[in-house]
């Protein structure tokens, strides 16, 4: 059986994965390596040559996709080394079981959301602003506990926020597909119930993946619904907000501060107005990062699937194509 690792040569540091890496993670499962034939590429120049022959298909992103049932004939499985999927699930074949990498941000994403969280309940952003222009205005802040968060989706990056935040003595009310209690939730909603939500939040956290559904999901007149002494984050996808809506009410003051991870194009453009909202902070797709342990938890992840896989079992950590995640 053929694997083939594909990464495009714009892949960020901690999303590459070498034949070390692999072997490495292999060796701990005896027997997984066992009949298996493995080939790395970052060469785009090259990529039809190794597709034709996979079995198995490793992604990191980005890498062009498209035409996948003509270029990769033999394909039976496709593994993409993030929890997104989004710009490649339209290229998957509906006759290729497809797996992504959901839970390898877990650790990061809970220390994350609450650090950002903490940033805005300080009015962190709201003082860097005010570093910048050189004002010197006070404005003392009581403590997290006991405000609301409500968390957009309640998946991997979703339930380490809640987790963290209930241990920081936050109220956590999760909006979500299904609406189903979640451990770390002290109430959640539909997504019909999102408007309600709002209204009685502190801070909103997105962590929700894009699909159909989600874009454009946090509109204006969904941000309308936020009181004006709340705070907004997003480290799940940037085209579920309005970004424009945002900045808008960061600038008339009818919200109190953002933090924004992710962006609709990446770098951020310098011309952006973006960076010069006040009360707004940015940091460059860069929360959820770890360079110690992200590629051996996506490595991790796809050993597992790889047993599943040769066993004929159902595998680990399945994309629902209908549902875009």
């Amino acid at each position: 059986m053929k694997i083939h690792f594909e990464c495009s040569p714009k892949t960020r540091p901690s999303m590459q994965f070498d034949a070390k890496a692999v072997d490495a993670m292999l060796a701990k499962t005896p027997g997984l390596a066992d009949g298996l034939e493995f080939t790395f590429n970052s060469d785009p120049a090259q990529s039809d040559a190794y597709l034709a022959d996979a079995d198995v298909l490793v992604v990191s992103n980005p890498v062009d996709l498209s035409g996948l049932d003509h270029r990769a004939p033999k394909l039976r499985w496709a593994q993409v080394m993030s929890a997104g999927v989004e710009k490649v699930i339209a290229h998957i074949p509906d006759t290729v079981q497809f797996t992504n990498a959901r839970g390898a941000h877990t650790a990061r994403a809970g220390e994350f959301g609450i650090t950002t969280l903490l940033m805005l309940n300080n009015r962190i952003p709201a003082f860097a602003t005010q570093q910048r222009e050189r004002v010197w205005k006070q404005s003392p802040q009581a403590i997290v506990a006991g405000k609301t968060v409500t968390i957009l989706g309640l998946g991997a990056l979703g339930s380490a926020s809640a987790k963290w935040a209930k241990l920081f003595g936050m109220r956590v009310v999760g909006v979500t597909r299904s609406g189903r209690p979640h451990e770390h939730a002290d109430e959640v909603h539909g997504m019909d119930g999102m408007a309600a939500a709002f209204e009685k939040s502190d801070f909103v956290l997105i962590t929700l993946p894009l699909t159909p559904e989600t874009k454009g999901l946090v509109s204006r007149e969904m941000l309308d619904h936020l009181p004006a002494h709340a705070g907004v984050i997003n480290i799940g996808r940037a085209e579920v907000m309005d970004y424009d809506a945002l900045a808008d009410k960061l600038r008339d003051g009818s919200l109190s501060g953002a933090v924004l991870d992710v962006f609709p194009e990446e770098p951020l453009p310098e011309s952006s107005p973006l960076w010069s909202v006040p009360n707004l902070f940015l940091t460059p797709h860069s929360g959820l990062d770890d360079p110690e342990s992200f590629a051996i938890n996506c490595l991790k992840i796809f050993a597992e699937n790889l047993e599943a896989f040769k066993a004929g079992a159902p595998l680990k950590t399945p994309v629902d194509k209908a549902a875009g995640y």
